[in-house]
């Protein structure tokens, strides 16, 4: 039966079409020849053929398909290899930062040394000219107050590692007391030891003014007051000692340690008070 005219129109289009798709194809898949040439060739083979050249073609598509395959596997073995070298160049980079920081590392090793070395030679030093300039008053200091507290301390000592520096006065029977831990009368004799002593490392060098203790035993008792006076009695040796007190009751203790020696002035109370 004879088609509509519509349906007709139709129909010429879409073979119109497929001519032109079939044309793109074959110019493209021809290997550059024309269309002329192109359907020489095909005149040319023998139909039996084509069913040989069909599976030929498809059997290359398939090799090509595989050798897609391959290669994206190999592709991605590749970007796998290149994120291994990667890796490895960032292990390079880590190692070389790693001998950076042993260097560094070192080279502030050495710094530390050097401080630490310059340090305990600094406090050699430091230790050395204090025993040769504070060593013997303090240990004449410590005489003089042995003496002063009747036996009571033996010696002084400073605890150096403290800042600042300690005093400490050493019992006879080991224990140590810090300079504030000593009684008021203590104190003052350690203050008068010290004082007695720094005037003796003086007096070895130069001559000095006379040595003036105004009421220095009003914290002493009698038999500490006597060894106070004994001390000012083996300095006035050395330079002229002038102890001025109100106490009455030392006068004895005065003439008993100094004998002739000393000079005694009594001032006059109503004169003094004017």
């Amino acid at each position: 039966a004879a088609l509509p005219l519509a349906e007709r129109s139709d129909r010429h289009r879409e073979l119109r079409r497929a001519i032109d798709a079939a044309q793109e194809a074959l110019v493209r898949d021809g290997d550059g020849l024309s269309q002329a040439a192109v359907e020489a060739e095909v005149a040319e083979q023998d139909i039996a053929d084509v069913p040989a050249h069909l599976e030929a073609v498809k059997q290359s598509l398939d090799d090509v398909g595989r050798r897609l395959n391959t290669l994206a596997q190999q592709q991605v073995v590749a970007e796998q290899a290149f994120g291994a070298i990667d890796g490895q160049a960032n292990a390079a980079v880590a190692e070389a930062k790693r001998q950076e920081a042993l260097a560094a590392m070192g080279d502030a090793a050495e710094q530390y040394l050097e401080a630490a070395t310059a340090s305990r030679l600094l406090k050699w030093a430091t230790d050395r000219y204090r025993d040769q300039k504070q060593g013997p008053m303090l240990r004449r200091a410590g005489e003089i107050f042995a003496g002063l507290t009747l036996g009571e301390f033996a010696r002084l000592t400073v605890d150096t590692e403290r800042t600042p520096p300690a005093l400490y006065a050493r019992r006879t029977r080991g224990t140590s007391v810090e300079v504030a831990g000593l009684s008021e009368g203590t104190r003052d004799q350690l203050f008068l030891a010290l004082r007695i002593a720094a005037l003796e490392l003086q007096l070895a060098s130069r001559t000095a003014l006379p040595f003036v203790a105004d009421d220095l035993f009003i914290n002493f008792d009698d038999t500490r007051a006597k060894a106070g006076l004994e001390a000012l009695r083996d300095l006035s040796t050395r330079t002229q000692v002038l102890f001025l007190t109100h106490h009455d009751h030392l006068l004895p203790l005065v003439t008993e340690v100094f004998g002739a020696q000393v000079n005694v002035v009594a001032l006059q109370r109503d004169a003094a008070a004017a």
